[in-house]
């Protein structure tokens, strides 16, 4: 007996140890969650506890419907049948939600069982839908059920006497119990069973507090904390993501994925910012269609398995592999001191992406607006509103007036194209539903182009519609046509005209980010200035370094010209990418030579555009989809609800689409939120600027 008794208190020791291990650990996984899951669950089990009731009910020889008849009688549904069945029904499944809310709340008070794994869901749902029998069906069958039973029974057949009814009841005692038993195990494994699959695809609570990575299975997070952490912590493989945009995240999602449960991969993605932004809605927020939140989702949302790092890149250095990053101490415009930190790496993506492109021209960087970040956006339309606010009040000077009234965009690309099609619509309805000194009329929004069309990523015919439309909707296209220089209250062209405007917005194209030109012993491409990747988006000499993105020059194989700077371009070349890393180091972390496959499976990049398109103003549109030309409402749909769907989370697609039934219902708001200031205190452009280096 004494022996035993050291062994018991270890035991209970040991359950109490992994009690406080998994409350202390638990700290991203809400009540509202965990209760959800079992919901679902239980909804699920409803359904199959309905299935085989009906079935039973038929064994017996009884209608199938009796019970849900009883059911709609217990609440005072008596007639017809069919309302009967129906409330019964209903009745069943609040009742199998109400039982779900209630085990979801124990689970998550108690912490008594975990159901991170799916055995552990099965015998927690087992042991709920015995308590539910036993606590529940059994009072409700002796004192409610047993009597309306009876009386139905009388109700559907006639002939039948109230005693013939209970005498039955009574008979089949022993299998109506064995039967509601099995019933309610089936609905407990049910429930079980898809709360864990729930909990371990979108329920990851287990962070590693010193790594600051999550797993979604306990048996996962000991293995690492055994493995990292313990006295003899393993050799990592160490992935480094360079970028938080669309190739950036993208990779990072699928990295995850592959190696949820892999304790010998580590992921970091290092971001200047820490949020992804959402380019193609960027033109709908500076006119104010699209609330700025709303299309930014903090990159830590993405981050369960990977750790993320706000900093700064500042070098790579690609023979000893190894990446110096930077962050500020003390205030962002003003910090105190700079800290440098160093990460190594065995794979790395750089997905640094671009800015904007001024060619070396420092007089139009320096006094024009760009449409590349949520800055440039905010800061844009508080311009924007500010120079409607100063035309409103001019009544002398028309010249003055005139210039404040002036709007004059870069580029005849997406993004200028789009830009000016939002602006347009922005400021001549606002003119027209707040600003009554103004004429809309004597709005002027100018669209300068270098090149002899529109668009020259979609057909001629759809150029052309482009073309018309926006000259239709008063807006001065000039083609064939650069900007040579710029002040304050001027832009200069090449003939040596010049438009007097106080507002000059440049889209004319971008470059990669700075830091890409320094990276020494590879390959950049002496145009563009983007580093060279080859046809597996290895940069050339380095098979375990990749470049995609912006920052990239990759020549697109079914045209032999560089990719277009596209997210969908972005998103696909992130799949391959992955796709080659996860295949080399399943190969790599093969247990011997033998069980390794002949050659590793790598992919090369040979994608075929499903489409392309732009909006050119308010419910108008052009595009190419699946081969296919649209244009006018229809390609204004077709891209709202395709990138609508390509939003990163329910939430933000909720608030986008609230969003653009709000500026349907409503008119534009001319709020001006001085927080942005164009040359003063916060956020200023230089400072902006210099952060972006």
């Amino acid at each position: 007996m004494n022996k035993n008794k050291p062994n018991n208190e270890d035991s209970n020791k040991k359950t109490n140890d992994t009690t406080k291990e998994i409350a202390k650990i638990r700290i991203d996984f809400s009540l509202k969650r965990e209760v959800f899951f079992v919901v679902v669950g239980a909804i699920l089990g409803a359904v199959t506890f309905g299935i085989s009731e009906s079935l039973f009910q038929i064994l017996l020889g009884l209608p199938y419907y009796i019970v849900w008849i009883t059911f709609g009688h217990v609440v005072g549904v008596v007639s017809p049948i069919s309302a009967s069945i129906v409330a019964g029904i209903f009745i069943h499944t609040i009742t199998s939600i109400s039982i779900g809310i209630v085990i979801g709340i124990f689970l998550y008070k108690t912490g008594i069982l975990n159901i991170s794994k799916i055995s552990n869901g099965v015998v927690y749902g087992l042991f709920a839908g015995s308590v539910v029998f036993v606590v529940f069906f059994l009072p409700v069958q002796y004192f409610v059920l047993s009597q309306q039973i009876t009386n139905t029974m009388v109700e559907i057949d006639p002939s039948m006497t109230e005693f013939d009814a209970r005498q039955e009841l009574e008979n089949n005692f022993t299998i109506i119990i064995l039967g509601s038993i099995i019933m309610h195990l089936i609905f407990g494994v049910t429930v079980g069973f898809f709360s864990s699959v729930l909990s371990i695809r979108f329920g990851t609570k287990y962070r590693c507090s010193q790594c600051d990575i999550s797993f979604s299975r306990i048996d996962s997070y000991r293995k690492h904390k055994e493995l990292v952490h313990g006295i003899k912590p393993i050799q990592l493989t160490r992935i480094l993501i360079l970028g938080g945009g669309f190739a950036g995240i993208e990779v990072l999602n699928r990295l995850q994925k592959a190696f949820q449960d892999d304790v010998r991969v580590d992921i970091t993605l290092v971001s200047r910012d820490n949020f992804f932004l959402f380019t193609p809605m960027l033109p709908e927020v500076s006119s104010g269609s699209i609330e700025t939140r709303h299309i930014v989702t903090p990159i830590r949302t993405f981050c369960k398995r990977a750790r993320f790092i706000e900093a700064n890149v500042e070098s790579i250095d690609l023979k000893n592999k190894r990446v110096i990053i930077s962050h500020k101490i003390g205030k962002e415009l003003e910090p105190i001191y700079q800290r440098d930190h160093v990460l190594d790496y065995d794979y790395l993506i750089i997905a640094l992406g671009g800015e904007t492109n001024f060619f070396g021209n420092m007089e139009i960087e320096k006094h024009s607006f760009t449409m590349k970040t949520v800055r440039d956006a905010m800061l844009l339309r508080d311009h924007v509103i500010n120079m409607l606010e100063q035309a409103d009040v001019e009544h002398e000077d028309e010249v003055l007036k005139k210039r404040l009234m002036t709007f004059v965009v870069v580029g005849g690309g997406f993004s200028g194209v789009e830009t000016v099609g939002e602006l347009n619509d922005f400021i001549r309805e606002s003119i027209r539903d707040y600003y009554h000194n103004l004429e809309d009329n004597n709005a002027r929004i100018i669209l300068i182009n270098s090149g002899d069309r529109l668009l020259p990523e979609v057909p001629d015919e759809l150029a052309e519609f482009t073309l018309n439309k926006l000259r239709e909707n008063r807006i001065e296209v000039m083609l064939n046509t650069r900007v040579s220089g710029a002040s304050p209250s001027s832009v200069v062209l090449n003939d040596g005209s010049t438009i007097s405007s106080h507002t000059l917005i440049w889209a004319g194209g971008i470059k990669p980010d700075p830091l890409v030109a320094k990276i020494n012993d590879c390959e950049h491409d002496q145009k563009s200035g983007k580093v060279v990747s080859n046809d597996y988006l290895n940069l050339k000499g380095w098979n375990k370094v990749f470049a995609i993105g912006d920052c990239a020059y990759i020549t697109d194989p079914n045209t032999d010209r560089p990719c277009p700077p596209t997210a969908q371009h972005a998103i696909r070349q992130a799949s391959v990418v992955t796709n080659n890393i996860i295949s080399d180091i399943q190969y790599t972390m093969s247990s011997s030579i033998a069980t390794r496959s002949l050659d590793r499976q790598i992919e090369k990049f040979d994608y075929q555009t499903k489409g392309i398109m732009a909006l050119i103003g308010k419910r108008n549109g052009v595009g190419v989809v699946f081969g296919y030309k649209v244009h006018g409402v229809l390609a204004w749909w077709l891209w709202r609800m395709y990138y609508l769907g390509n939003l990163p989370t329910m939430e933000k697609r909720f608030r986008v689409l609230i969003d653009w039934m709000i500026d349907i219902l409503f008119k534009r708001d001319v709020t001006r939120l001085r927080v942005i200031s164009e040359g003063g205190s916060f956020l200023s452009k230089e400072s902006t600027h210099a952060e972006n280096h």
